[in-house]
């Protein structure tokens, strides 16, 4: 059953990362959106306290630097640097579930070796 919604949850992110970049009606974000929660939020096959700890610290440095690159770029749009900016809070949670995946998993990885 796990392995079910890790697998709904990466289906979500490809074909997402597809809608997205095909697709720019509103709500095009959300398969993306929902693909990341759902491979972030779902249990591994072998979770102990590590695997919790790790998770859990992905995610609290995800948001800090997630926030972190909102206000960078934010004040970067404001000064005519770059020409987008995060306004949407979808945009936001994808890039903090995204941070914090690319984290939990590097960090696990390197934490087994």
């Amino acid at each position: 059953m796990v392995t079910s919604f890790k697998l709904l949850g990466w289906v979500l992110v490809l074909s997402g990362i597809f809608v997205l970049i095909f697709d720019r009606s509103a709500g095009a974000e959300l398969p993306l959106l929902a693909g990341l929660f759902i491979a972030f939020v779902t249990r591994e096959k072998t979770e102990d306290e590590r695997s919790l700890y790790l998770k859990s610290s992905s995610a609290y440095i995800a948001l800090i630097l997630g926030y972190g690159v909102k206000l960078v770029s934010t004040n970067l749009y404001e000064h005519q640097i770059i020409g987008g900016r995060l306004y949407d809070i979808n945009h936001f949670l994808i890039l903090v579930f995204g941070i914090a995946i690319i984290l939990f998993y590097s960090r696990l990885y390197l934490s087994a070796r």
